[in-house]
């Protein structure tokens, strides 16, 4: 019989695994990073305001504001984070840099733990932000260090650790902070019961307390020092990983001048990345106060706010995927308008929620449009910029994402004051979101004299590329630029 011949499949050398990332450590410390951002966003406006009723308990007074101004200095530091991240990750190896930012941040949970003062909350809350911007720009460098070959491998296990991280967070944080009154349940037998009210299908009937805020705060910290260590010891093979001559300065200053006088340039950053960052900060800064005023907490008391904050969570997955289905093919000009228009539209029917089925479908819509502006700061734009400018292009427009988001908060802070008796939050969003609407009119008008895909830059040829560093949830995608909207 005559021989079939057969295709070897070549095996890796050991050369090509050098210096390339351990997957086995790295994907389950990225999804315990996940897990600490989401849950701490559960539970920080609850501990906020137990501090505020601890505070009245004792004669004394706690700002009301606090939840908005920590999380507008977390979000401050997104405006050079990045590019120190990346140059840290040039001079010391990702590996490095992501786990000193994983000791760094240690520091948040154990002075929460502490009950500081709220000064000092909005010092850790810079800290948060500027390692959470080091930390997720040299771990997501560091998943893209494997070979050729397994890059979708890899990001499609980070997209799968972000969304199983997500999902637990808030549903561990619910339990710890219940922890006395579900485990009581439970030890009576009355376990159908205990399940109703920990998916809030019956009222809680204990309201959580600095204390038991406390066990959750140590948690944090100690799973963050774990995985640091892991990282650090453990999370790249040995040698040197075989990457891209980074561009010199004369290169990186020709790249500057060449956006500085690309019209396409400017015509998308300033609506969907200056404006855009605007729009996030309606739900990163504004959307417990509504949840408030729609009755889904109250205080530290959880009343459905577990069910919006997953909510949040699960959106994703369809935006991730329909962010799949247009990456690549050079949308034209109107797919920009309409992703940062239906953005805004969504921020103004939060802002104008009057009951809370309202605020549920307004958060579902724009929490799938996020997924879609996240990609338009780095896949979206890279697709219309060229390959060569990337890296430049994605670096500025994430420091007008987190410009335009820090300016809109301190600006709607210090025209509505959430400290005032008299404050509502949809004022603040509405500044936002109708901004952005506007915004979302200018680049319509643009687009119909001088059509975004039909304006190239003569000498560079443009590349459909989606290969840029936000993980949209889709495990085919590579992910897209992360805003500092997501660095919780």
């Amino acid at each position: 019989m005559a021989n079939t011949p057969t295709t070897a499949v070549p095996a890796l050398q050991p050369d090509q695994l050098s210096g390339t990332a351990r997957l086995g450590v790295v994907i389950p410390v990225a999804l315990v990073s996940f897990f600490y951002a989401n849950l701490l966003d559960y539970a920080l406006p609850l501990y906020l305001g137990a501090r505020e009723a601890a505070a009245q308990a004792a004669g004394s007074s706690f700002p009301e504001s606090m939840y908005a101004t920590a999380a507008i200095w977390r979000v401050t530091p997104w405006i050079i984070g990045p590019i120190l991240a990346g140059l840290f990750s040039r001079l010391f190896g990702e590996r490095i840099v992501w786990s000193l930012a994983l000791l760094g941040k240690l520091a948040v949970p154990i002075t929460l733990a502490s009950h500081p003062a709220p000064q000092t909350i909005s010092l850790i809350a810079v800290w948060q932000g500027f390692t959470g911007a080091l930390m997720w720009i040299a771990g997501l460098s560091l998943v893209q260090m494997v070979p050729t070959h397994r890059k979708g491998f890899a990001n499609g296990l980070l997209m799968t650790s972000m969304g199983v991280g997500s999902l637990l967070g808030p549903i561990c944080g619910r339990v710890l902070l219940y922890r006395d009154e579900v485990g009581g349940l439970f030890a009576d037998g009355q376990t159908t019961e205990a399940f109703r009210r920990l998916v809030n299908l019956a009222p809680l009937t204990n309201v959580p307390t600095l204390a038991d805020f406390e066990l959750l705060f140590w948690i944090l910290a100690g799973t963050t020092g774990t995985c640091a260590l892991l990282i650090g010891l453990w999370g790249q093979r040995p040698g040197r990983f075989q990457r891209d001559t980074p561009p010199d300065l004369a290169q990186t200053l020709e790249d500057l001048r060449t956006l500085a006088t690309m019209p396409t340039f400017w015509a998308l950053v300033i609506p969907l990345c200056l404006f855009g960052g605007a729009v996030f900060g309606t739900s990163n800064y504004y959307l417990p106060y509504r949840a408030e005023e729609l009755g889904l907490k109250d205080g530290s008391s959880d009343n459905g706010w577990i069910w919006l904050t997953l909510l949040k969570t699960l959106m994703w997955i369809p935006g991730g995927l329909a962010v799949g289905a247009l990456a690549g093919r050079r949308a034209p000009g109107i797919a920009a308008v309409l992703m940062i228009g239906g953005f805004s539209a969504a921020a103004t029917c939060i802002g104008l929620s009057q009951i809370a089925w309202h605020l549920f479908a307004s958060v579902a819509v724009f929490e799938f449009a996020r997924q879609f502006m996240r990609w338009s700061h780095g896949g979206y734009l890279t697709e219309h910029i060229g390959d060569r400018l990337r890296p430049t292009a994605i670096g500025f427009a994430i420091t007008f994402s987190g410009l335009g988001e820090t300016v809109y908060g301190w600006t709607s802070k210090t025209i509505w004051n959430p400290d005032l008796d008299t404050f509502q939050s949809w004022r603040s969003i509405l500044l936002a979101s109708v901004a952005g609407l506007f915004a979302t009119a200018a680049l319509f008008f643009y687009d119909r004299i001088r059509p975004i895909r039909s304006e190239n830059d003569p000498s560079q040829p443009v590349t459909a590329d989606t290969a840029s560093p936000e993980p949209t949830q889709t495990p085919t995608q590579t992910p897209t630029q992360h805003s500092p909207e997501a660095s919780s």
